[in-house]
This record gives C-alpha cells, sequence and structure tokens, in this order.
C-alpha cells in the first residue's frame, strides 16, 4: 500500500485542545492535533516524537504516551489508550481503543483494536454442510449404496474365477496341440462323397494303409 507523502501547508503549528499535557522534551512536527474532550487528558511524555499530520483524539478516558515513543507520520489515535515506553509506530497506523506494549515495534499502516471487522467463528471456520435428505431421496440413496454392495461382490467373485478359466483354457490349449495332425474333422462326410462321384474309388482309409504298407 503505498501512503501520498504529506505536504505543509500554509499554518505549521500543531493544534492543542482539552487537557493536554506535553513534556518539555516531546517533539511536535508540524500539523499534530491533540484534541481531549472534556473529562479526558491527553499525556506526552519525555523523549516522545509525534510525526507530521498525526492525530490524537480522546472522548473518555486518558491517552498516555510513555517515554522515547516514536509516532510515524499520519500517525491516528482514537479513545483511550497507552502506547509503553520506547515503543515505535510506523507511519498511517491507527489504534482504535486500544493499547501498545513497551518496546514494541508495529508495522507501517496498521490497524490496532479494530472489532468490526471481526467476524463470529461459526463464519470463519469451514463448515461441510450437506443437503437434506427427504424420505425418497434416502431411500434411493440407501438403493444405491446396497447397488454399490453388489456390484463389489460380483467383482471380487468374478476375479477370484479368473484362475480357473486360465487353468481350463491351459488345459484346451494343451490338448488341440496334442491332436494337431491327428484329427481331419468331417473326414466321414468327405469319404461318403468321394464314393458316390468315384464308385470304383477306394476309400481314403485304404489308400493311406496301402501307402503305410509299401
Amino acid at each position: 500500500m503505498s501512503i501520498p507523502p504529506l505536504r505543509f501547508g500554509n499554518n505549521l503549528e500543531s493544534h492543542i485542545s482539552g487537557e493536554v499535557i506535553i513534556h518539555p522534551s516531546a517533539i511536535l512536527a508540524p500539523g499534530v492535533i491533540l484534541q481531549a474532550a472534556p473529562n479526558s487528558k491527553i499525556i506526552i511524555g519525555s523523549g516522545v516524537c509525534i510525526g507530521m499530520g498525526s492525530i490524537l483524539q480522546v472522548d473518555e478516558g486518558t491517552i498516555e504516551i510513555e517515554v522515547g515513543v516514536n509516532l510515524g507520520a499520519g500517525f491516528l489515535m482514537v479513545g483511550k489508550g497507552k502506547i509503553g515506553t520506547n515503543a515505535c509506530i510506523g507511519a498511517a497506523t491507527t489504534v482504535f481503543q486500544s493499547s501498545v506494549e513497551p518496546g514494541q515495534v508495529v508495522p507501517a499502516c496498521s490497524i490496532l483494536g479494530d472489532t468490526s471487522r471481526q467476524y463470529p467463528e461459526s463464519v470463519v471456520t469451514t463448515e461441510i454442510i450437506q443437503p437434506e435428505l427427504t424420505p425418497d431421496d434416502s431411500a434411493s440413496t440407501n438403493a444405491q449404496d446396497d447397488e454399490n454392495t453388489e456390484a463389489g461382490a460380483e467383482i471380487v467373485l468374478s476375479s477370484s474365477s479368473v484362475p480357473t478359466q486360465n487353468s481350463q483354457q491351459s488345459k484346451l490349449s494343451t490338448s488341440s496341440t496334442k491332436d494337431i495332425g491327428t484329427v481331419i474333422y468331417g473326414q466321414g462326410n468327405i469319404q461318403k462323397l468321394l464314393v458316390t462321384l468315384f464308385p470304383h474309388r477306394k476309400p481314403l482309409n485304404e489308400s493311406s494303409s496301402d501307402e503305410n504298407s509299401d
């Protein structure tokens, strides 16, 4: 976040109203506004340095800036609170109804004590909201679960039966390889056809037997 530079106006004096106590060693840059409402008070300790354009305003209670505090340019403090000893507050920081511990360093453009941006815990935490199921929806959901269970059982059974099928296929393949060259399918029909066409021709078996005898 870029901060536009503060520019000096025609009036370089600080504005102080109400009960404001400033230590003689404190330094106020031009354009500082210190405003205390009735029954309120602002106390600036020794060695405090308040940057240009800073505003301290209290409506009820006391604002106390302790010894050695440095407040950056454009610092804004609203409401009662205390800035601890030797604390360093960055430029354009806002402190609302809050205090800063001694020696603490606050980065520029920080916001302290702002409760308007806090969210309830129920909103911040991420919750998984499931839709409400009607009786029909719940029945269909249960039916789908049953179907999934049955499907899973079928899958298990089919996977268990795979080795048996593979073993049967292996047996068939081995038996078929043994019979290759010895079995001629349709040989009887061929014999009948040849006898019909060529009545004087010898059957195939006889011819094969004669050849084997030779």
